[in-house]
């Protein structure tokens, strides 16, 4: 229940809740609506037994100047003519009697009423006497007095607690809004503000210069605002910036190739194959370890070049390079050095090892049916290697590189389609 509950409130959207308070709004112009014509029903009823209490006021006191007079035959018929008929304004109102009691009292001032008109007459033509009526009638009013004045209070309270009571709905209402209200804006305050201020925290640690801080600002977006926690617009927010991210870091490794990878053979251009062979000679000097290094040039390429043409020599290149990729580990780092020449990074590799690795790639080249290459010396394209290994044939990276460079002139000039090591070179030098 509690989980079901919980998943509610997060998919509680902002147009729901206006949905409700609309609905809301006109369940309450209906209720006060209703309100207000019960309330005009009610104070119609209590006027109406407001008016029928003046008429039996009116008409007791008609009735007491007649009881002063009574034992007095000859003031009773001067007060007899000179006494205005009452008006009975209740006789207006016919919904008086909706109440069986009240019609019977209206019903019986009527009568009441007419007898005593009747009576008076016959008084006044000295067909008959009093004799006590007035006092008898006065006694039976002020019952009926006392009856109304009951119903009359009744009245004025019930239309005063109804007044009450849609108070307090009312009240209770403003509160239940207020509190709804003051809820969602809480709710929403901590879905919403609090990890939309994370977010903007982390991302202003951004840094756009090292590619790395791309993947970690996505790792902290989904750390810092996770699924379950929040709203589900700020996990629409959290999942386009992850996304934004991630983007972003594939766009940039597509940058850092064409940045650091030669367009035609897809290798590692000269800058990238420079940097990693300074790193690598440092390490080895720092660990005492080894670093070897190959250079390697195709075989009368020039002359294939202005036999076949750019596009076929541009052809023997991509696939030569593919080659070397296919026969390298993938610790091995190989590069296009420049026009028809490559060089191989070798890291913690000795020059047995590396010797062992160029000359199967030799291998392969060898055997591989390049286009037109019958024409070539040979009848076949070839390459050359030369090899140079710190810290036994250098002392630095750029010696490195002279070094392999130097066996490989060497190997191109005593007839190429070999592997050289510089090893070899200097123990030449030293026994001549």
């Amino acid at each position: 229940m509690r989980q079901s509950s919980e998943t509610f409130n997060r998919n509680l959207h902002f147009k729901a809740v206006v949905v409700a308070g609309v609905i809301c709004s006109m369940l309450l112009l209906v209720g006060t609506a209703g309100f207000l014509f019960y309330q005009t029903r009610l104070q119609q009823r209590a006027d109406e037994i407001q008016t029928l209490y003046k008429d039996l006021l009116d008409f007791r006191s008609m009735l007491t100047k007649l009881q002063l007079a009574e034992e007095r035959p000859e003031i009773f018929r001067k007060v007899i003519q000179n006494t205005t008929p009452v008006t009975l304004h209740s006789l207006n109102y016919p919904e008086l009697g909706e109440q069986s009691r009240l019609s019977e009292i209206a019903h019986w001032l009527q009568s009441q009423h007419s007898m005593l008109e009747k009576m008076l007459r016959e008084i006044e033509m000295q067909k008959s006497g009093a004799e006590g009526i007035i006092s008898r009638k006065i006694l039976q009013l002020d019952e009926v007095m006392l009856q109304v004045s009951l119903e009359l209070h009744h009245a004025h309270e019930q239309t005063s607690g109804t007044i009450q009571f849609f108070l307090f709905i009312v009240l209770l209402i403003l509160l239940l809004f207020s509190g709804g209200a003051t809820t969602l804006i809480i709710k929403n305050y901590r879905q919403t503000v609090i990890p939309l201020n994370r977010l903007a925290g982390t991302l202003l640690q951004f840094n756009k210069d090292l590619p790395e801080s791309i993947h970690d600002t996505a790792e902290d977006v989904k750390k810092s605002c996770p699924k379950d926690c929040f709203s589900s617009d700020i996990n629409r927010v959290t999942e386009t910036i992850v996304t934004f991210c991630q983007d972003l870091e594939m766009k940039n490794r597509k940058l850092d190739e064409l940045f650091i990878k030669d367009e035609k053979t897809n290798l590692y251009n000269y800058r990238h194959f420079k940097e990693h062979l300074i790193g690598d000679v440092a390490r080895a000097k720092r660990y005492n370890d080894l670093v070897s290094l190959a250079m390697l040039d195709i075989d009368h390429f020039k002359a294939y070049n202005d036999a076949n043409g750019h596009i076929a020599g541009d052809r023997v290149l991509q696939r030569i390079a593919e080659i070397i990729l296919e026969e390298c580990r993938h610790t091995d780092m190989p590069a296009r050095f420049g026009g028809e020449e490559f060089a191989i990074l070798f890291p913690r590799t000795d020059a047995a090892q590396a010797r062992g690795i160029v000359v199967r790639l030799m291998e392969v080249i060898c055997a591989e049916p390049f286009e037109r290459e019958r024409n070539q010396p040979g009848g076949r394209l070839t390459i050359s290697a030369g090899i140079a290994t710190f810290p036994h044939d250098a002392q630095g990276w750029y010696s490195l590189i002279n070094n392999a460079d130097r066996a490989l002139y060497e190997s191109k000039s005593t007839g190429r389609n070999k592997v050289i090591n510089y090893e070899e070179i200097r123990t030449e030098g030293s026994l001549s």
